[in-house]
């Protein structure tokens, strides 16, 4: 039983052939990845049907003429003319060539320099370098397989990077999200404070228009809640605000029912005692009056203080 492609007993058995493959062209090369099939000329097509039936394993190692390196190689899976792709054509100068296809199984595809492989020689080439060959030339069983570790160690290279990169880019992706989230939250948190500093602004607003209704409520009620509220409800200040003279408000209130002046009355003596527009006056002469009332005013309150 043969053994799975890509392990390496396939190259490193005892019944393996090793050819070099010279491409015409790029071209050929990417019909061949496409279809897994090749076409040689039928020189080459006698070597490798006697190549496929001695052996296990045909490989073929694949260059493009001009490239100075190797693109990969395939092992050989049946005669030629037995392809089950012979509806498809390789090309030479342009121009469809003819020879018969067979199917080939490509291993790796990687580029390797002639120059990483200078060391390699081909004892079935007089010796030369392993680059050195006509199309179809066979390759010596040792430097085939050294040429085809180079290949495993270059794809095995190329693999752990690109895992590498993907695992990079993977844990960049990871980065970016959290971040993303991060910000999110942020966001968030952010429209939250947002909105609890305008309820507690809307609250103490709130809060402060309750205030100074209570504090208005208070005022009128002239210490209401206090043990002598009462009596000092009773009291009524007079003008001018900043003295000392006060009088029961039942008292007032006997005095001046018969009053048809408003309560300012009291606020103003000039009004009291004089109740004309003084509008017309001029500064001085209210002046005057405003002393001479006040005056009259506060011997009237002293007589009902004690008298």
């Amino acid at each position: 039983m043969k053994p799975p492609f890509g392990c390496a007993t396939h190259y490193t058995s005892a019944r393996t052939k090793f050819f070099l493959i010279k491409s015409s062209s790029d071209k050929n090369i990417s019909i061949s990845l496409n279809f897994n099939i090749w076409a040689t000329t039928p020189k080459n097509e006698q070597k490798f049907v006697s190549a496929f039936m001695d052996n296990d394993y045909v490989i073929l190692i694949f260059s493009v003429n001009g490239s100075s390196k190797f693109c990969g190689y395939a092992v050989m899976q049946s005669m030629p003319g037995e392809s089950q792709n012979s509806n498809v054509y390789f090309y030479y100068d342009d121009k469809i060539f003819r020879g018969r296809n067979f199917d080939i199984q490509w291993i790796r595809v990687v580029d390797v320099s002639f120059q990483e492989v200078s060391h390699l020689k081909n004892s079935l080439n007089e010796n030369k370098p392993i680059k050195v060959g006509r199309d179809g030339q066979e390759i010596e069983r040792m430097a085939g397989i050294k040429l085809c570790e180079v290949f495993e160690a270059k794809y095995l290279s190329m693999a752990s990077s690109a895992d590498q990169a993907a695992q990079e880019e993977i844990q960049s992706n990871q980065a970016n999200q959290a971040n993303q989230a991060n910000q999110a939250n942020q966001a968030n948190q952010a429209n939250q404070a947002n909105r609890a500093n305008q309820a507690n602004q809307a609250n103490r607003a709130n809060q402060s228009k309750q205030t100074s209704s209570t504090t208005y409520e208070t005022s009128t009620n002239l210490l209401a809640s206090s043990p002598r509220g009462a009596e000092k409800r009773d009291c009524v200040k007079l003008f001018p605000l900043g003295n000392t003279l006060n009088i029961n408000y039942s008292t007032f209130k006997r005095i001046y029912a018969e009053s048809q002046f408003n309560l300012v009355n009291i606020y103003n003596p000039a009004l009291h005692v004089f109740p004309i527009d003084l509008t017309n006056m001029s500064y001085d002469e209210y002046i005057d009056l405003y002393e001479a009332t006040q005056q009259v005013w506060q011997r009237k309150m002293l007589q009902l203080r004690y008298g």
